[in-house]
């Protein structure tokens, strides 16, 4: 059985390390986003085989939590292997601004979206598997920001499903590209709505500007300036459709004198 997770939340000094329920429900999802995260470098899958059931609480400050993990596929030693590599990261990352495995920007994000930010009341986090405690404050989301590194804006397009739009008090969508980045997280102008609206579960090309890592060969996100919305397959003529659609425009010539006086003209 894999080791149990023990995490320790302490809220706002004003209000004596006690947590709001708001910012306890978003820690929790955090933390297992955080975990998932994890877990997609074991399993290279979309879908989670790890579930966790709460086998501790505890109200009084710091607030606590022991979570059991359970393998949904019943492999052996896969959840043990999921949250060893996860306790062994944030510890690596707090210490020495180092990452196990290669790094990942959704990942990355994840781990610092734990503990402390501008819109919560939470002071500090302490995450523990087994005896091996890691404390989530200012030096370990630091160390993740050195380890993201800034962002490189280059003109660019991609393609790809434009799917999970934001228009509430934000204007995000979340493009899948066929190959390359499992998801492009973008940004768009207010005065682009209508034609993102239009353009949610289409294949479609972006224009804009590309956000890449130093690090990474595909870019992470985009602030979008144009959608171009590819049309349906099932709406494209077919072969025995287009069948004498170019009818005459050989002129007299055969085949073969028709293609070299494209060629003529190319040179």
């Amino acid at each position: 059985m894999a080791k149990r997770i023990t995490i320790q939340l302490v809220g706002a000094k004003n209000d004596q390390g006690d947590v709001r329920l708001g910012d306890f429900v978003d820690q929790l999802s955090v933390i297992k986003k955080a975990l998932f995260e994890r877990e997609r470098l074991v399993s290279r899958t979309e879908q989670p085989q790890i579930d966790y059931k709460i086998v501790g609480l505890r109200r009084e400050s710091p607030a606590t939590i022991v979570l059991e993990p359970i393998a949904l596929n019943g492999t052996r030693g896969y959840a043990e292997k999921v949250v060893a590599g996860f306790s062994r990261e944030l510890r690596l990352i707090r210490r020495e601004a180092k990452i196990v495995d290669e790094p990942d920007v959704h990942r990355l994000e994840a781990y610092r979206r734990i503990g402390h930010r501008s819109d919560n009341l939470i002071a500090k986090v302490k995450i523990a598997v087994g005896k091996s405690p890691v404390t989530i404050d200012h030096v370990f989301k630091e160390n993740v920001d050195k380890i993201l590194g800034p962002d490189e804006l280059v003109e660019g397009t991609i393609s790809g499903m434009l799917e999970a739009v934001n228009f509430h008090n934000a204007n995000k969508f979340t493009l899948y590209p066929p190959i390359g980045a499992r998801k492009i997280n973008g940004t768009f102008d207010p005065t682009l709505r209508p034609k993102i609206k239009e353009a949610i579960g289409n294949f479609v090309t972006v224009l804009g500007k590309l956000r890449y890592k130093q690090w990474s060969p595909f870019p992470h996100g985009m602030i979008a300036e144009d959608v171009d919305i590819h049309e349906p397959d099932a709406s494209l003529p077919s072969l025995s459709e287009l069948r004498g659609a170019f009818a005459g425009i050989t002129g007299d010539r055969n085949s073969v004198e028709f293609v070299d006086t494209l060629r003529d003209e190319s040179w």
